[in-house]
């Protein structure tokens, strides 16, 4: 498997742990604040809040690396040249560093296998 496929299978895997965990202590408050034994909610219900809310929390990591890459883009703490674009240089540290380092690494056509 091509280590650019690698990397961004990776990166997808680490979206969809985020958005797991995020479904995980939603449904552990919603648990905790309302009633939710056998008999009150059924259990496709809490499946499909389950997997709804893992797919909204999904593509709000993606719309967030997004707009992070973008606004790392314009302070110029990331450095785009060249056609297609690809990334020249990378600031070690900026606000959204990690959530554009995502994105990177979600899009390897536009970053560098070692860099990422």
């Amino acid at each position: 498997m091509k280590l650019a496929l690698k990397a961004k299978l990776k990166a997808q895997l680490t979206v969809a742990l985020i958005a797991g965990a995020v479904a995980q202590v939603s449904a552990l408050l919603l648990s905790a604040t309302v009633n939710l034994s056998p008999d009150a909610v059924s259990p496709t219900a809490l499946v499909l809040y389950g997997a709804a809310t893992v797919l909204l929390i999904y593509r709000c990591v993606i719309i967030d690396a997004r707009r992070a890459f973008s606004a790392a883009v314009k302070k110029r703490y990331v450095i785009v040249e060249g056609t297609p674009p690809r990334i020249s240089w990378i600031r070690p540290i900026f606000p959204g560093h990690w959530l554009a380092r995502l994105h990177i690494r979600l899009h390897p056509e536009i970053g560098d296998d070692k860099e990422t």
